[in-house]
């Protein structure tokens, strides 16, 4: 089943008792995360955000975030999960300009020559947050989610995603998810992919 930017595959098995049953799926499952390696975030009830949050937990490292286009769906994702406050400190929502450059300490000029969605800003987000909230890591979103605002260079559902390690390295990913399936969806999206992006470094 795809949907909203992942892959869910279904495994079923008929046998007298469930057990059993059970264990036919087992090789089975198996078998499937050899195949997907990292792209298999988990499994049953799990989300990308109760897997963040364990991966977070088991390195005892803290996360905050900062948000544009996506105007609190990632912190809200985060908060979902029972305990997350344990490792998720807050967010900014930084829908405006100037709240980019008061708040998270984004560079005007950067703003000015490259643009709000850009991965100058993103980087510069992520950071931001990350210093301003005291935490391990910076994650940030900036993007055009539509259905107006977008232009030939910078369609709508360009994003780009910010990322701010503990060791000091920033980093940026260009996500270009068009236009064709609306704006909620490019936004759900976009928050689900920055929280992968976030998965497969604290599994590096």
């Amino acid at each position: 089943y795809a949907n909203h930017g992942e892959v869910k595959l279904r495994i079923s098995a008929r046998a007298d008792s469930q057990e059993i049953a059970q264990q036919l799926i087992i090789p089975v499952e198996t078998q499937l995360r050899e195949i997907a390696g990292l792209d298999c975030y988990g499994a049953d009830d799990e989300t990308l955000a109760s897997v963040v949050g364990r991966l977070l937990q088991h390195h005892q490292e803290t996360l905050s975030v900062a948000e544009s286009c996506t105007g609190g769906g990632l912190g809200q994702m985060l908060t979902e999960i029972p305990g997350s406050s344990e490792y998720f400190l807050g967010g900014v929502i930084a829908y405006d300009n100037g709240v980019k450059v008061s708040v998270l300490g984004v560079n005007s000029d950067d703003l000015d020559q490259q643009g709000a969605v850009s991965a100058i800003v993103a980087q510069q987000m992520a950071l931001g947050v990350k210093t301003l909230l005291k935490t391990t890591w910076g994650l940030s979103i900036t993007g055009i989610a539509g259905p107006g605002g977008g232009t030939a260079t910078k369609p709508v559902g360009l994003v780009y995603i910010g990322l701010a390690s503990p060791n000091g390295q920033v980093e940026s990913l260009e996500c270009r998810f068009g236009q064709t399936r609306g704006r909620d969806w490019i936004r759900r999206v976009s928050a689900s992919t920055a929280l992968d992006l976030l998965r497969r470094r604290l599994m590096e």
